[in-house]
């Protein structure tokens, strides 16, 4: 599984390059997004961010923590391992655990490249291009429309909005015909690690597709196992200014908001 192989990788690292694991300060549940800061020596807060999925958070059954108040006396090593539970808060509470150990590792042990400039314009995309997206991530939608007609969503959604409808609209990935599945570029958004449909995902689409591409701030995790599983580029978020974004997630905004005190990154598996 991607998850536990990610952090096992994680706690690796920190034990061979001998780095002390930062020590959890603030969590908060938002509307939009969750988010866990970490404190280091000799750096500024580290923020990971996960998508408070409504699906999720709707679920009478896991909508609330009976330790709330006390998470930040857990260790990170706790926090982790949450993230590899089933589909809950907890989990949401330990991917963005897991993001922000991710921004800490990268900030300090970082061997990856990083891809300059519009990520549009290394794709390559042109009018022929087929793209699939799983999930409705609606400004980069936006942007490749300009480009190419040849776009598939796959979202759950009864009624598609009017500017998406001249788009192939699937609610569920079974929907996907054979031919369907064979794309040139599949961008996955990071909810995917969230909801536990990143594995499945990656190996129906295996040896598929040109390019697969998993963006978004809930996929800010250091990258290399999604690239041993087939992921060309990762795209994450750094944010920059953890207070702030705290308070915006802490009153309900969301990446509109929090964006100006962030910056978008996207590795590329070499």
């Amino acid at each position: 599984m991607i998850l536990e192989k990610t952090i096992k990788l994680v706690k690796q690292i920190y034990k061979t390059h001998k780095i002390i694991p930062p020590k959890v300060t603030q969590v908060v549940v938002g509307l939009g997004y969750t988010g866990v800061e970490v404190t280091t020596y000799a750096y500024n807060p580290f923020l990971g961010l996960a998508s408070t999925l409504s699906s999720i958070t709707n679920n009478t059954d896991c909508s609330k923590i009976s330790f709330a108040g006390n998470i930040t006396d857990f260790h990170l090593k706790d926090l982790l391992n949450w993230s590899t539970h089933a589909p809950s808060i907890k989990k949401i509470i330990g991917v963005a655990a897991l993001n922000a150990a991710s921004q800490h590792i990268l900030e300090i042990v970082n061997p990856y490249k990083k891809i300059e400039g519009d990520l549009l314009d290394v794709l390559e995309i042109d009018q022929n291009t087929v793209i699939t997206f799983i999930g409705l991530i609606k400004p980069l939608i936006r942007k490749v429309g300009k480009i190419t007609q040849s776009i598939t969503f796959i979202e759950d959604i009864i009624s598609t909005p009017l500017e998406f409808r001249r788009f192939k609209h699937r609610t569920n990935i079974s929907q996907l015909k054979t031919e369907e599945i064979f794309t040139d570029i599949l961008f996955i958004t990071g909810t995917a690690i969230i909801n536990n449909t990143i594995d499945k995902l990656l190996e129906i689409f295996k040896r598929k597709v040109r390019k697969i591409i998993i963006i978004g701030p809930s996929a800010s995790i250091i990258p290399d196992i999604l690239f041993d599983y087939g992921v060309d580029i990762v795209g994450g978020m750094e944010i920059f200014d953890s207070k702030s974004t705290l308070q915006i997630l802490q009153e309900g905004g969301g990446t509109k908001i929090f964006k100006q005190y962030g910056k978008k990154y996207n590795l590329i598996n070499e």
